[in-house]
């Protein structure tokens, strides 16, 4: 499948998801030459860092990354992500990566950077707008070593909109192609794909969870959703984070990944995931696409379970 670039690509998108309304606000978007930073009528909505990011010093230098989003923020201010806590320097605020994967015969994991086996690259924009971009990533295979190679092309596009609420909404666009003659397996495993690590502050006590399938934090891991919304105080305020799966992704309504409050002592805050191999794998071969959609609104202030799902059911309605 050829892909279109440019804008025709941003707007392709914002027709599968439910169009931007960004004719209603000013987005813009600032390039310092490492980060893409947007905003909505001069509030800072987040940072997409395209150079890369090295953890602080004294810290193996294997967890540097790129191509990923922090902070996301409220069009409060306040911020909603945690990127490369000290318990856990692979998580990166909002990114993108799988987990246990088969490549020409070896076992590749993406995500655990530690193991020195994958790690995602951001390569080069495609396009950059005031309301999005589009952008190129390698998915490489034992980074930084003679047998370093791209397994897996993967082509970004993010679009910007409005809401009725207080708050926006980012969708969220992957296409994942083979970037070579081999195919690659994502093997049957608890957690891969979009992953969400949220402030450090949000614990059972400041947040709370629940799905499309009426799940709590603590119900959550290892069930089905075609929605989850994480929400708490953030100071003085409260905001939400209502991730909507596409229909058209693979195994939709997607297993989800979801620490519960025992996880990660003692702080016991989230990581949370639509993880679509949780349950049985999937081989993209060469010639094929893998493409999946999420719509992510963040709003100031907490949502009830029916404005989640007309929420849910508006941003994919040009798909139904």
């Amino acid at each position: 499948m050829k892909i279109t670039t440019g804008l025709l690509q941003l707007l392709s998108i914002s027709l599968l998801l439910g169009a931007c309304r960004s004719e209603s606000a000013t987005f813009t978007v600032d390039d310092s030459g490492k980060i893409l930073v947007y905003s909505l009528d001069g509030k800072e909505l987040f940072s997409y860092h395209y150079a890369t990011v090295y953890p602080p010093a004294g810290v193996d230098t294997v967890y540097k990354r790129s191509g990923f989003i922090h902070p996301l923020k409220t069009l409060e201010g306040e911020i909603l992500t945690n990127c490369s806590p000290a318990d856990h320097r692979h998580h990166f605020g909002l990114w993108y990566a799988w987990t246990k994967t088969t490549f020409e015969g070896d076992e590749i994991d993406f995500w655990n950077l530690n193991k020195k086996q994958g790690t995602v690259r951001f390569d080069h924009f495609e396009q950059i707008a005031d309301n999005g971009f589009t952008a190129s990533l390698k998915h490489v295979v034992y980074p930084d070593s003679p047998a370093e190679k791209a397994a897996m092309d993967e082509t970004l596009e993010i679009c910007l909109g409005q809401t009725d609420l207080p708050g926006y909404y980012i969708d969220y666009h992957t296409r994942l192609r083979c970037a070579t003659t081999s195919p690659i397996t994502f093997e049957a495993y608890r957690y891969g794909g979009i992953c969400l690590r949220t402030r450090a502050d949000w614990n059972d006590q400041t947040s709370e969870m629940l799905t499309s399938e009426g799940r709590t934090r603590n119900q959550a891991d290892g069930s089905h959703a075609r929605w989850c919304y994480l929400q708490g105080k953030t100071g003085d305020q409260a905001a939400c984070i209502l991730v909507v799966s596409s229909p058209t992704n693979l195994n939709y309504p997607e297993p989800l990944r979801v620490w519960d409050s025992t996880v990660n002592p003692p702080a016991g805050d989230i990581m949370w995931n639509f993880s679509p191999t949780k349950e049985q794998p999937f081989t993209l071969r060469p010639g094929e696409t893998l493409e999946l959609s999420y719509r992510i609104y963040i709003l100031d202030g907490k949502i009830d379970p029916a404005t989640a799902e007309k929420l849910a059911r508006a941003s994919f309605s040009a798909r139904r």
